[in-house]
């Protein structure tokens, strides 16, 4: 990433404005070129699922629901947290189930998967939860398995650790993802194009397609 790139990410990061976006007046705690990244890859890889782990306040689920329904898709959206603090208008979406819970948990990946038809279009998995290098591996262990050839996966916050943000952190997502890619080199293949488009992402090394 360009210098210029992680300087941005810094002030936006430690100016608290990522604290401040909002989605239909629901925060998303997002970087907005990010979320426009996101509604582009729906689009391009003609999603009809996705699922989310990391609710918080509602709004990037509610995004997620929007854009499903602006392509007139039949699927929707699953948004998994163990303890959500749900807007209102976000919680009365009906684009979006809200599962309460560990979203590496062998139950709750089964209860979603559940509910996916066997001929089910492609998915969008947005990994944002716990930001514990140890807990984003229990997610890609737990989801990245049940991926198919066309569905999209990110890693969310991997600029945290001092990549370039919060060096107080410990071991995140971007020690998680590349754990996880030595352990499985063949599992995923890194869209390149895709996270460089706008220059500065949070997702720094977390886009990738199913292999």
């Amino acid at each position: 990433m360009h210098p210029a790139a992680l300087a941005y990410l810094k002030w936006f990061h430690e100016t608290n404005i990522w604290k401040h976006v909002a989605y239909r007046g629901v925060r998303t705690l997002k970087l907005p070129s990010d979320m426009w990244n996101y509604q582009e890859i729906l689009f391009a890889h003609d999603i009809e699922w996705v699922i989310e782990t990391g609710s918080r306040h509602g709004g990037s689920a509610i995004f997620f629901a929007d854009q499903l329904k602006n392509m007139d898709r039949s699927g929707k959206v699953f948004s998994i947290d163990c303890a959500p603090m749900l807007d209102p208008r976000a919680a009365a979406d009906k684009g979006v189930e809200f599962i309460i819970g560990d979203s590496a948990a062998p139950e709750i990946v089964a209860h979603v998967l559940g509910q996916l038809p066997a001929n089910r279009k492609n998915l969008f998995l947005i990994l944002d939860s716990d930001h514990t290098a140890a807990h984003v591996k229990r997610e890609l262990d737990a989801w990245v398995p049940h991926l198919r050839k066309g569905d999209y996966l990110i890693v969310e916050d991997t600029i945290v650790n001092g990549n370039p943000v919060r060096p107080d952190h410990g071991p995140g997502p971007m020690e998680a993802i590349r754990q996880f890619r030595t352990d499985n080199p063949t599992a995923l293949m890194a869209d390149l194009a895709r996270e460089g488009k706008f220059g500065a992402t949070c997702a720094r090394e977390g886009y990738y397609l199913k292999a």
